[in-house]
């Protein structure tokens, strides 16, 4: 932990002594068209993959946050996971994991993106107000812990002999894990550092109509100096007869192993969401969202009681019910596109705890 952050930490517990409230908050948001969420995360292919498949991801953050007037001030741990895929390479893969022949018959395309993030933060934020419209940024600093970003593309056939034919070109940075399984022994920086910006807009139009905007990373920037770096080509040349006398093959990497600046941007997170309230009581909402490079539309309703709000919308893609529970102390919000969790492509959980003072 640097000296810039153990002063910023020491100084949200400062500022907690005065604050107004503070909220302790879990968010966990997936969604895959691959597999099951589940599955992915664990990588355990106990089906075949979806004929669509393409992406899939896993946001997830808990932290604490602190009110004083119009400032605010977060401390966090956040992982962001995600997957690009497309077809060939989801069906390539299920068949590696259930020890299955290819298709001989299929020449697959490959293309994979692997891109993930862990780090540790704080958000600083400053919230204006006037009489119809309030705006609230948000700018983070995080210490990075782990990344990596992956790209694989090539071809790969096998003929009816089973004898495997392919090329593909890796490009990848890394503080830890990687395809080629190099193992840091000081050789690249373990850790890195970025900035994130979030703005949150509210507007009431009228009396009966508002609109709400979340853009969280609508700008971010992540950066780790001397990042483990492999860029080549892999190719089945290094075939050889084993013990058995079959045929076994040893893929053949041509390239470079080394060190580079790995400068890299998540993708933006948004939601929009209009309002019309019918009464005091009740509102109808539309909805979209972007996480992952996937689009989301949603419609509802939010319910207003003594001293909380139910809210209840329907992911119209993907057939899911968000339902979302609000109180003066705590919230909680379970979205699910499924009755059973070990069959659930989209799966998000939300918890807010509250304390005022």
């Amino acid at each position: 932990m640097n000296v810039n952050y153990l002063l910023l930490l020491i100084f949200l517990s400062t500022l907690s002594q005065a604050s107004t409230k503070i909220e302790v908050f879990t968010t966990s948001q997936s969604f895959s068209n691959i597999l099951p969420v589940k599955q992915l995360i664990a990588d355990n292919w106990r089906q075949s993959p979806e004929k669509n498949a393409s992406d899939g991801f896993t946001q997830n953050e808990v932290g604490m946050s602190s009110y004083w007037q119009h400032l605010s001030l977060s401390v966090a741990q956040r992982y962001d996971y995600f997957v690009y895929s497309n077809p060939d390479t989801a069906q390539v893969f299920y068949l590696d994991r259930k020890d299955l022949a290819l298709d001989t018959q299929e020449k697959y395309h490959i293309a994979l993106k692997l891109f993930h993030q862990r780090s540790n933060g704080l958000r600083i934020g400053y919230k204006y107000e006037f009489e119809n419209f309030s705006s609230e940024i948000r700018v983070g600093y995080w210490d990075l812990n782990v990344t990596r970003e992956s790209n694989l593309t090539g071809t790969l056939a096998s003929d009816l002999n089973g004898n495997i034919s392919a090329i593909a070109q890796l490009d990848e940075f890394y503080t830890a894990n990687n395809f080629l399984k190099r193992r840091n022994s000081n050789d690249w920086d373990a850790d890195g550092t970025g900035i994130t910006i979030d703005i949150h807009l509210r507007w009431q139009l009228s009396q009966y109509l508002s609109i709400n905007a979340d853009l969280k990373d609508i700008y971010n920037h992540f950066t780790v100096d001397e990042s483990g770096f492999s860029a080549g080509n892999i190719d089945t040349d290094g075939t050889f007869i084993n013990s058995v006398g079959g045929v076994a093959y040893l893929p053949v990497y041509r390239g470079k192993e080394t060190t580079s600046k790995h400068q890299f941007k998540l993708p933006e997170h948004v939601s929009f969401i209009s309002f019309y309230h019918h009464s005091e009581q009740i509102s109808y909402l539309a909805r979209y969202k972007r996480q992952g490079e996937q689009n989301f539309y949603y419609l509802g309703f939010d319910i207003a009681h003594e001293n909380s709000s139910t809210r209840i919308s329907f992911d119209i893609e993907n057939t899911a019910p968000e339902v979302q529970y609000k109180s003066d102390w705590f919230s909680v919000t379970f979205a699910i596109d499924s009755l059973k969790i070990e069959q659930a492509m989209l799966l998000n959980l939300g918890f807010n705890l509250y304390y005022r003072f």
